[in-house]
């Protein structure tokens, strides 16, 4: 895979973290699918820090292990051998009860297609994760409506996901993954599924809103013009991490990879 710096976004790209103590650090990642003798290693050996309020594209071709990647981070997928650690308690200690705590308390998600629920509105949708971690229901409304509002969607809090446009839909999913003020935002293509102009503006809306929060983004994308809305990029390839840049702060889409 040919890798080059990204291109200029015209969305802001956040400067160095204040704290560079990792919020979350993977070490010796291994994920294989499949029998001992057919296995197949989506992930083969991969170390990565991730600093509290940093930005983290994660690019390389389809089956190059990036999503698997996304997943064994956020802990919805075990790794085969290696660790994850969240301000360093690692995942894989934790029992299934706890791991889904603290997903719900820790981290946020942004998906292609949103995966908003079509049976409830707007804002039934922001809320929802988070009364199932227990927050009430009129603070975690609350909570909606004002990142609703935010994001542009006033107006919008009782509409369902089928009377949103697509750019609507993915702000929505925006708000749900930043209520209750996550340490890590995970997005997967979070503007695959939207038009250019549509997936700019929602990928300046999901990182500024990060950056606002104090929250960690990493997100996977295959498009080095939304790999340059963050600071890190790095490059995979068969499992591996091939390359990483570091933008110079201050700048978009200038430098060398290594």
């Amino acid at each position: 895979m040919n890798f080059a710096p990204p291109a200029s976004h015209p969305s802001v790209v956040p400067s160095a973290p204040a704290h560079p103590t990792p919020v979350l650090s993977a070490r010796g990642l291994v994920r294989t699918y499949g029998s001992d003798q057919t296995a197949t290693r989506a992930l083969d050996g991969v170390d990565l820090d991730i600093a509290r309020a940093d930005s983290l594209a994660v690019m390389g071709p389809s089956g190059c292990g990036k999503t698997t990647l996304l997943h064994v981070l956020a802990g919805i997928l075990a790794p085969t051998s290696g660790t994850v650690r969240l301000d360093g308690e690692a995942l894989a200690e934790l029992g299934d009860r706890r791991r889904t705590l603290l997903r719900r308390s820790e981290f946020g998600f942004v998906f292609q297609d949103g995966q908003l629920l079509p049976e409830l509105t707007a804002v039934e949708n922001v809320i929802l994760p988070r009364m199932l971690g227990g927050t009430s229901r009129r603070a975690a409304t609350a909570e909606a409506t004002a990142w609703l509002d935010r994001l542009g969607l006033a107006g919008m809090h009782h509409r369902r996901p089928t009377q949103l446009s697509g750019g609507q839909a993915q702000r929505v999913a925006v708000a749900r993954a930043l209520a209750g003020r996550p340490s890590v935002v995970f997005a997967d293509e979070p503007t695959g599924a939207l038009d250019q102009e549509t997936g700019q503006s929602v990928l300046a809306t999901l990182v500024d809103a990060c950056a606002e929060t104090g929250a960690s983004l990493v997100m996977v994308t295959h498009d080095a013009k939304v790999a340059a809305a963050c600071r890190r990029t790095v490059a995979m390839r068969d499992g591996r991490i091939a390359r990483e840049y570091v933008r110079p702060e201050g700048a978009q889409g200038t430098g060398d990879a290594r």
